[in-house]
């Protein structure tokens, strides 16, 4: 009897290992894949300079019909 509770305990401890396993490979996975530069949308505007845009919080042309621009 003790044979097998002691057999029993080593079959949780490795299903258990092997699950946490798993899980921390498909973390690693998802993760690797996050794209964690600025869009190009985001950073040319700025750089190229131009009006901000206070309803999107972009840098554009200020020819937006909809957007809010600071009075001069």
């Amino acid at each position: 009897m003790k044979t097998v509770l002691k057999a029993g305990g080593r079959l949780a401890v490795a299903t258990v290992g092997a699950g946490v396993g798993a899980l921390l490979a498909a973390v690693r996975f998802l993760a690797g894949s996050v794209e964690t530069a600025p869009a190009d949308d985001e950073l040319s505007s700025s750089v190229r300079g131009g009006l901000l845009n206070y309803r999107t919080g972009k840098f554009d042309d200020g020819t937006d019909p909809a957007g809010i621009y600071k009075l001069d």
